[in-house]
């Protein structure tokens, strides 16, 4: 077995020191050579001075939580199953926006450096507002439905025309 450069440890066969982490390098076959001894003792190594260097310990990047987000979306999709009976073809679209919201919330713990935790974060927040807006849109349409279809077809025709009256006239105010 190899020996760390560093501190001294066995590695174990691994590429890096499980004792001070520093990558183990293979040493020439000369420098393998156990030093003379009058007094050999069976599979011990021979003993070296250790250098007067500081061992670099590797830098691992550690991501933090998805703070919510995760939760958020995985919310936005259960909304847009219970309101798909009612929302038709609308809470759909809030599902997929949940479903790709969730999937970068779970990149985010292990993301490999802080530009792509941010980037991830960024995506699902997006995703749960633009799936949490499309839901409200979604269900005001229905209420708007109901409402004017209690009054039957005469209803939605005076919605209609509400709508329709309004939006002209601001189109002519802005004309002006």
């Amino acid at each position: 077995m190899a020996i760390c450069r560093y501190c001294g440890q066995e590695t174990g066969g691994s590429m890096f020191c499980q004792n001070c982490g520093a990558k183990v390098e293979e040493q020439p076959v000369a420098a393998q050579q156990p030093a003379f001894n009058a007094n050999p003792v069976p599979n011990s190594f021979p003993t070296q001075p250790m250098a007067n260097t500081i061992p670099t310990q590797p830098s691992f990047y550690t991501p933090g939580g998805a703070g919510g987000l995760l939760a958020g979306n995985i919310i936005a999709i259960i909304l847009g199953v219970v309101c798909c009976c009612f929302t038709y073809g609308i809470s759909l679209i809030a599902m997929i926006l949940g479903i790709i919201g969730t999937v970068y919330a779970s990149k985010v713990k292990s993301s490999l450096n802080a530009d792509e935790e941010h980037h991830n974060r960024k995506v699902s927040r997006i995703m749960m507002i633009i799936a949490y807006v499309v839901l409200l849109l979604g269900i005001v349409a229905v209420v708007a439905l109901v409402m004017s279809a209690s009054n039957g077809i005469s209803g939605f025709q005076e919605l209609y025309e509400s709508v329709y009256e309004s939006v002209s006239q601001s189109m002519e105010a802005a004309g002006k």
